[in-house]
């Protein structure tokens, strides 16, 4: 069977995802943030086999200078039909794209989305004239409303049928070397590659030339086809205006940060995960331990394998359910509100030139808040930084430097009753090494951070539903990838029990805690509760005669100390066992350190 290609191509935020979804009926990411996706999510249209429909990422021109642009490159050069999916309130920001697209002489559709915010707006778009002007089909839809895809399905079928009812509209540039099609337009965009197989580069200054030819005739377009009010909406202006604002953006960012603490950390964290953890030990734990001890005596290595405090049923099971699975769900629901709203954009744009001093750019802002809730799933969302650099020193400020909210809330509860300047050393130690190993990261690893170039989308509120499909989509990956490490996991840490290899870890780290802390040696079972959950390290503290001095002590170093076990995990599988196991080390060694210099030379 001779599979025919279309390729969905468009700048970012535009609802290529949702058109895919329309046209295919499986899901693919759907974002609105750049960069979430870079991955191809391909499938055959609906009722036609031997149509293969692939999702490209978002990007703004035809080149090869981001993985977005080499990833869609490589998609239009193998594509039968090119589909072009337009923004309608961003017309004339879109249509560049477009021009550029018609050059490559490849057989094109427009589709004119949003078409509902158009009309909402009280716009008009002529699709008939722009048609015309382009000299191919346009197709006007609605991808939240499913409007206008009866249409384009009969296009697209039409086109299957018959491929030479859609003739090529325009003609690559001429370029030397017998180049043609993408590598003729790559060699007028001066890229290197087609540069090096021509063996001659363009005229100086034809490429700018190009470019403001076809910026002035996507203008010249968008004009003559709307009517109406200006594209954009003003309450979203004025909206901008404040998000954007540095004093209303700081005031907007704090707000943001309470309601992570408040929702995630309070009651996610605090209410739903204790509520949950009570139930799973007195209820379903007990029938699990019966259950195995129908087959092992309880005692017994297997059992204690299998069903101890930490085996791989029982502590597995506690873990992955009642700890992990609520802080993954709020997680991922709050990241869909915001992506899906065009917030996290204006944050991103917003802390830009604050982190660019750090060796990242605004983008790392997403995982850096999500730390401060929960740092395993603030890990998992460093995938959407553009570099490996960037993904490397986000995970090493996560692992190193941020407490999750379980931890900083008992944290809290410690240096609460000790009064103001203990808890501001305790603050200024863990922001000033925040600031000190971001900056030694950015002048230690090779590489410089990604420009942050994106286009803001509109603010738009989100879809309960697509929130929710989003939300149960990336739960049930992440259960999927990380559940079996869980559970191995956690019957590593029970067979470390049963060989006794953790009480001596307990004893043999005591004096010198002691020594180098000036903690006493019961401390030293803190630090190992809080290798499994970081708030149980810190409780440990509360059973333990300290000093403010101690207290402030043992507060920074357990920060510092190593993540948690299943921040480990995730930070292992993220980055591999070399460099995640350099990373785990890298903390004890930070902790250890600065946990000395607290002890020994903080006047307190």
């Amino acid at each position: 069977m001779v599979v025919q290609r279309v390729v969905l191509v468009g700048n970012p935020n535009v609802g290529k995802s949702r058109v895919f979804q329309r046209l295919t009926g499986v899901y693919a990411e759907v974002s609105n943030f750049p960069g979430t996706t870079v991955e191809v999510t391909r499938a055959a249209l609906r009722g036609r086999r031997e149509v293969e429909v692939a999702d490209s990422p978002g990007v703004y021109g035809l080149s090869r200078f981001t993985p977005e642009e080499e990833v869609t490159a490589g998609l239009v050069a193998e594509a039968d039909l090119l589909v072009n999916v337009v923004d309608a309130t961003r017309l004339s920001r879109d249509l560049f794209l477009t021009l550029q697209l018609r050059e490559l002489g490849r057989p094109l559709v427009v589709v004119l989305n949003l078409m509902d915010e158009v009309a909402r707006a009280g716009a008009r778009l002529d699709r008939a004239r722009l048609s015309a002007r382009l000299g191919v089909p346009v197709v006007p839809v609605s991808a939240r409303t499913g409007e206008g895809f009866d249409l384009l399905e009969d296009v697209l079928r039409s086109w299957a049928d018959t491929p030479a009812r859609l003739p090529p509209p325009g003609t690559p540039p001429r370029a030397p070397g017998g180049l043609s099609g993408l590598e003729a337009l790559l060699w007028a965009e001066e890229d290197p590659q087609a540069v090096a197989r021509a063996g001659s580069a363009p005229p100086p200054g034809s490429r700018e030339a190009r470019y403001r030819a076809r910026r002035l005739e996507a203008d010249r377009l968008a004009a003559e086809v709307w009517t109406g009010p200006g594209e954009g909406d003003r309450w979203t202006r004025r909206l901008d205006a404040v998000l954007l604002h540095p004093l209303g953006g700081a005031l907007t960012v704090v707000l943001l940060l309470l309601t992570v603490y408040e929702l995630v950390g309070v009651l996610v964290a605090g209410r739903l995960v204790g509520a949950l953890e009570g139930w799973v030990r007195g209820s379903l734990v007990p029938l699990l331990q019966a259950a195995v001890g129908q087959v092992f005596p309880p005692g017994s290595p297997p059992y204690r394998l299998l069903a101890g405090e930490f085996g791989i049923l029982t502590g597995g099971v506690t873990y992955l359910f009642a700890l992990l699975l609520p802080l993954v769900t709020a997680f991922y629901l709050l990241l869909a509100v915001l992506e899906d709203s065009g917030y996290l954009p204006r944050l991103a744009t917003l802390l830009d030139r604050w982190f660019l001093k750090l060796g990242l750019n605004g983008r790392a802002v997403i995982p850096l808040v999500l730390g401060f809730g929960c740092v395993t799933m603030a890990t998992v969302t460093t995938r959407i930084l553009s570099t490996p650099r960037e993904r490397t020193m986000a995970t090493i400020l996560l692992a190193w430097t941020v407490p999750c909210s379980a931890q900083m809330g008992v944290i809290t509860g410690l240096l609460s009753g000790l009064g103001w300047r203990y808890a501001v050393a305790y603050a200024g130690i863990i922001v000033g090494l925040f600031v000190l190993v971001g900056t030694a990261l950015d002048r230690t690893l090779p590489g410089r951070p990604a420009p942050l170039l994106l286009a803001l989308p509109p603010l738009r509120w989100p879809q309960a539903g697509a929130v929710w499909v989003k939300t149960w989509i990336k739960v049930a990956g992440f259960l999927r990838e990380a559940g079996p490490l869980f559970l191995i996991g956690s019957g590593a840490v029970e067979l470390a029990t049963l060989t006794g290899l953790l009480p001596a870890l307990e004893r043999a780290l005591g004096p010198a805690l002691q020594g180098w802390l000036g903690l006493p040696p019961q401390a030293a079972s803190a630090f190992l509760l809080g290798f499994l959950r970081r708030d149980f390290g810190a409780a440990g503290f509360y059973g333990l005669s300290l000093s403010p001095h101690q207290v402030v002590t043992g507060a920074v170093t357990l920060t510092l100390f190593v993540p948690c076990l299943a921040s480990t995990l995730v930070i292992l599988k993220e980055q591999g066992l070399v460099r995640g196991g350099a990373i785990w080390l890298g903390s004890i060694v930070l902790a250890l350190l600065t946990g000395g210099a607290v002890a020994h030379g903080l006047p307190l």
